[in-house]
């Protein structure tokens, strides 16, 4: 046995553990930005792999396509609501229609609608919804401004 398996074992029922540990390092929490910014390239990535299996279909089995199209939209579906989630308390007071709209897309969907469409809805939601996100300065502008000495 270990040091920290006897020093457990030392500690009896009704002893008081106050579970801090010395020499562990206090672990900062992480910056909005850069979980906005983990969320989002994750979202794109996995909107990408939706788009390419949807392009390369006919290379596929429909058993093996439907599975791996089931996995990217379960996955932009999980992206697109922590992003949402993330976000929704800043938005809601500026655009307040299109932050209810986009809700019951995610959130309520429809039982019997398609899945591949239901997800084709949901990105073009994403999209509108990272242009609201730039225009209101959660995320910064990354296309590069040339200046105009250079034209």
């Amino acid at each position: 046995m270990d040091r920290d398996t006897t020093q457990d074992q030392n500690i009896e029922e009704n002893e008081h553990f106050e579970g801090e540990r010395l020499d562990l390092p206090n672990i900062c929490l992480p910056e909005t930005d850069n979980v906005l910014h983990s969320i989002l390239n994750s979202l794109n990535q996995n909107i990408a792999d939706f788009y390419t299996f949807m392009k390369f279909n006919h290379y596929l089995s429909e058993g093996h396509l439907n599975v791996e199209l089931l996995k990217r939209s379960m996955s932009i579906h999980r992206d697109f609501a922590a992003l949402f989630l993330h976000t929704k308390e800043d938005l809601v007071l500026i655009y307040p229609d299109f932050i209810e709209k986009t809700e019951k897309l995610l959130f309520k969907g429809g039982a019997s609608s398609d899945c591949i469409k239901h997800t084709q809805k949901m990105c073009r939601a994403i999209n509108d919804y990272k242009i609201a996100l730039h225009r209101d300065g959660f995320l910064p502008d990354l296309r590069r401004n040339l200046p105009l000495a250079d034209i």
